[in-house]
């Protein structure tokens, strides 16, 4: 199993101080988040991105995978405006390409969220249609698309295991995959063990620990959920892919080592090393 960190959570602090803060914390592996003011495709040349690559390898350092930020910029597969919609899907189709620069071997992809004024029918037609797009360049570039279930509070779309197995099934693709946040799956009523039954493999996974009600994105150990117990059963199952640590909110922006650091030493206590 590894251990990943993430740059979200140190998104008001330089790239060069999230690369300095992995090495620190003994950690080699890392998960690119692809927003400002690190690295966004709207704004960043080809350039930035062989940049990013020199630093990373520079350090010794593994990209796991990329995740183009898609709650906060105006983006959205799901969108019932086609032009919208026609213009989210170029933009992930550039991310996918940052993501083969970079040799990322995952890009992370979500839903959307529906347009409350259409039906929710339609909507899923949408995203499956704007996903499939996506999943064809990935098969020919050799990348994995990792489809992540949001909460309900984020999406009213795909928010469990089972509208991502629905969506898989729909888009035929064997590049789309499912991967598992726990603080989704938590919402869900969902285990870590569902998901090993589903086609293709379990890829990926966002450890983070919640507070059981809402989408807060929490360092193992401040919240109320079982990552303990998911834990083993990533282990009993001989889950051989990445954790990465994706700590998100206001209080750990200021401080984000200090989460990083907490977080490690927790799995350290059930024997588990960056």
């Amino acid at each position: 199993m590894i251990i990943a960190g993430m740059n979200i959570t140190y998104r008001h602090f330089p790239f060069g101080h999230f690369l300095d803060g992995m090495e620190r914390a003994g950690i080699g592996s890392i998960e690119l988040w692809a927003g400002e003011p690190h690295f966004y495709v709207g704004r960043n040349p080809l350039s930035t991105l062989r940049s990013i690559r020199k630093e990373v390898k520079a350090r010794k350092l593994n990209i796991v995978c990329y995740t183009p930020e898609q709650c906060v910029y105006p983006y959205n597969l799901a969108a019932s405006d086609p032009d919208w919609r026609a213009r989210s899907v170029a933009y992930f189709k550039e991310n996918l390409y940052a993501a083969v620069e970079l040799e990322a071997p995952i890009m992370l992809v979500t839903s959307g969220i529906g347009d409350f004024a259409v039906p929710r029918a339609d909507s899923w037609n949408f995203a499956s249609d704007s996903i499939a797009q996506l999943a064809r360049i990935a098969e020919a570039e050799g990348l994995t698309l990792a489809l992540e279930p949001l909460t309900p509070l984020e999406t009213n779309l795909v928010t469990s295991l089972r509208e991502v197995r629905n969506m898989m099934a729909e888009i035929g693709s064997p590049s789309l995959r499912v991967m598992i946040d726990t603080v989704a799956m938590q919402l869900a009523g969902e285990t870590p063990d569902d998901y090993f039954a589903a086609p293709g493999g379990l890829p990926h996974v966002h450890l983070i620990d919640g507070d059981g009600q809402s989408d807060a994105h929490l360092a193992l150990g401040d919240g109320a959920l079982n990552w303990e117990g998911w834990v083993q059963s990533l282990q009993k199952h001989g889950y051989q892919g990445c954790c990465t640590l994706e700590i998100m909110g206001s209080p750990y922006y200021a401080n984000p080592q200090e989460a990083i650091v907490k977080s490690l030493d927790k799995l350290r206590q059930l024997g588990i090393s960056s």
